[in-house]
């Protein structure tokens, strides 16, 4: 919808095609490189997708699924487990419990919130790192409307690897981006947010 020209490689055992695009039985079988994965699978099987994208060679995982620190001491050491094996592999990750990541003005939409299905995302200078992935469609569908216009818009969910005050410091040096805005619920890293905030002053 948003006129993104570079690969979309759906991974999934049990169909041929997703959408009218052909599928992958494994991350493994697909024609790589893969530059980001979408993982969208529950709890149970996120280790083991990330594992095969370490595999694979794909450098940077995003994770929908929740179950993880935000559940609890067993969901706790399930994440700590998750960022161990995705070092393992050479991989980052955005989240667990992300609802994706967004770039308008490269047309890449990552992210299972049903308001960026609408045609014509316009793009501009605002990025957006927010602990509540409902806000992203929130804000796009509102700002549309407001002739509000944004370029990168990240959910960094749990933050178990990146985190808003390094995604926040890739978007210092972001030519693209104009201004940064954070909604955050805590904060896990002030430090790193405290490097960022000056940083971006």
């Amino acid at each position: 919808n948003h006129g993104f020209e570079g690969r979309v490689l759906p991974i999934n055992p049990n169909r041929e095609t997703i959408f009218g695009a052909k599928c992958y039985p494994h991350i493994e079988s697909a024609p790589g490189p893969v530059d980001h994965a979408f993982i969208m699978l529950p709890t149970g099987g996120v280790i083991e997708a990330v594992r095969q994208c370490g595999a694979a060679g794909v450098g940077c995982v995003t994770i929908l699924a929740g179950g993880f620190a935000d559940s609890g001491a067993a969901g706790r050491r399930r994440q700590d487990k998750l960022v161990a094996v995705a070092r393992d592999g050479g991989v980052r990750l955005v989240g667990p419990n992300s609802i994706g990541v967004i770039n308008t003005l490269a047309g890449a939409t990552l992210s299972v919130n049903a308001v960026f299905e609408m045609p014509g995302l316009a793009a501009g200078g605002l990025s957006v790192i927010s602990h509540s992935g409902s806000l992203l469609g929130a804000l796009v569908s509102r700002g549309q409307a407001r002739n509000l216009r944004f370029s990168k818009l990240v959910s960094v969910g749990n933050e178990a690897d990146l985190g808003v005050g390094e995604v926040g410091d890739m978007l210092v040096d972001d030519p693209e981006t104009e201004a940064i805005l954070l909604f955050l619920e805590t904060i896990r890293s002030p430090n790193a947010i405290a490097c960022m905030a000056r940083r971006a002053h």
